[in-house]
């Protein structure tokens, strides 16, 4: 029986007044789990409270795509989500999409512990556990299925409460039955999470510390996360993983994308006007780097590129650093400067949206309206990268191209679901189409309008 009932109930609460009767033999494949994955995202995008930054993303990507080789996930697709919530959270939603706070820099203090965060949600995702939830669907009641939803729901709207129990235990539900799924599912996804994490090189104690920062959270905010005192965080949890970790032997340490500089500087930069913890990383002191980007937000351009520039060398000469250096160099003028950040990057990591992107922007600061090939390119390759659809916009209302403002607009509906709302840009793009530009860019958004109804 496929209690098609039930899950529809689930799928309501995810999506709002549009139901989609799936059931759990339907999330059976791959390609079924990405399909549900996406239309989840559609709907849901809007309150995720994204984090639209071209590095921020380029570097989850590459951090994410590291680690998935480590797992048997096939050819899914990693969709990277960089959120401006504060609380400590990262969760895996079906079909490979991957979401992190930036409230986890607060805490973390290398790039390990947040690869062992990201090899955790990666093993939720390999393992099929939320396939398998619903799997089980008929050995649990309707109640202990809705926590489902709920865990769905709370990633949606940013919920403090109930998002911040997904990366510190699963589903919280009163049912004694999804409880003992919840800790095998944990347990589960740690053990499979630890032997990743050292395979791509990260030392597997980093999975050991995220747990005591967890473990300490919820112990200083017992009344706030009372729910959670039935799951293994503690003790419990962590002596389990600790004899894990005795078992180690012949690990090797790879390099990690971010030297130890560059993500301290990257972390500064997450964790703008954020409340840091008294006992939190303190590996470098984020004053100057927070008092430049106040100048930058108030518009004293050449005062924040006068205290980047004072910035230590080996800080300065990081990609996080270069990413920064784009964007002041961009308001000052000095656009030789910016040119030679950008290359740096594009040297480095050739796959990034970034530094194509800032090309865009550097287009718009020297007023070339010619949109640059590189991005067009982009485009067709990674038409759900929401980011290069920002970018377009900005590049088409600085240049007054109506046509290309139709087509951002158009995709950032889609990407959101609003599907009404993409045909009408659709046909507004095509209408003031210059008839010398190549119309296969709106039939390729055509073409995503229709995939994405079909869903």
């Amino acid at each position: 029986m496929r209690n098609l009932l039930l899950i529809w109930i689930v799928l309501c609460s995810i999506f709002g007044t549009r139901a989609y009767a799936i059931s759990a033999e339907d999330l059976a494949t791959r390609d079924g789990e990405i399909a549900f994955g996406q239309a989840w995202l559609k709907n849901t995008r809007e309150r995720l409270y994204e984090r639209v930054d071209p590095f921020c993303i380029d570097l989850l990507e590459t951090w994410l795509i590291r680690l998935k080789n480590q797992f048997d996930l096939g050819s899914m697709p990693i969709t990277a989500l960089c959120l401006n919530g504060i609380n400590f959270n990262a969760f895996a939603a079906p079909g490979g999409i991957i979401g992190v706070n930036r409230g986890i820099y607060l805490d973390l203090d290398s790039e390990s512990e947040v690869m062992a965060i990201l090899a955790h949600e990666l093993a939720h995702l390999s393992q099929r556990h939320h396939y398998r939830s619903l799997r089980n669907s008929e050995r649990i009641s309707t109640g202990t299925l809705a926590t489902f939803a709920g865990i769905v729901a709370a990633i949606a709207t940013g919920q403090g409460q109930a998002a911040h129990s997904l990366i510190m235990g699963g589903q919280a539900a009163n049912a004694a039955s999804a409880l003992s799924y919840s800790r095998d599912y944990e347990r589960e996804a740690d053990r499979i999470g630890l032997a990743a994490l050292g395979r791509a090189g990260y030392r597997p104690e980093s999975m050991s510390a995220v747990l005591k920062i967890l473990a300490e959270k919820q112990s200083q905010s017992s009344k706030k996360l009372a729910f959670l005192s039935t799951h293994p965080l503690g003790i419990e949890r962590q002596s389990d993983l600790d004899a894990r970790l005795s078992q180690v032997k012949d690990f090797k340490e790879g390099s990690p994308v971010l030297s130890d500089p560059d993500f301290q500087f990257f972390r500064c930069l997450q964790i703008e006007g954020l409340e840091p913890p008294i006992n939190g990383p303190s590996n470098l002191s984020c004053t100057s780097i927070h008092s430049m980007l106040r100048h930058y937000r108030t518009g004293n351009f050449s005062k924040a590129l006068k205290l980047f520039d004072g910035l230590p060398t080996h800080y300065k000469k990081t990609f996080s650093g270069f990413d920064i250096e784009i964007a002041l160099t961009l308001k000052t003028g000095d656009f030789k400067r910016t040119e030679s950040a950008i290359s740096t990057v594009a040297l480095f990591f050739p796959s990034w949206l970034q530094p194509d992107i800032a090309r865009v922007d550097l287009a718009i600061a020297q007023s070339r309206p010619i949109l640059p090939r590189a991005i067009r390119e982009r485009m067709i390759q990674r038409p759900e990268r929401l980011d290069l659809w920002r970018a377009l916009g900005r590049f088409a209302q600085a240049f007054k191209q109506e046509h290309f403002m139709f087509e951002a607009r158009g995709w950032d509906a889609l990407l959101h679901g609003k599907f009404e709302a993409a045909s009408t840009q659709l046909k507004r793009a095509r209408a003031s189409w210059p008839s010398t530009l190549d119309q296969r860019p709106l039939d390729l958004l055509d073409q995503a309008i229709n995939q994405s109804r079909a869903l």
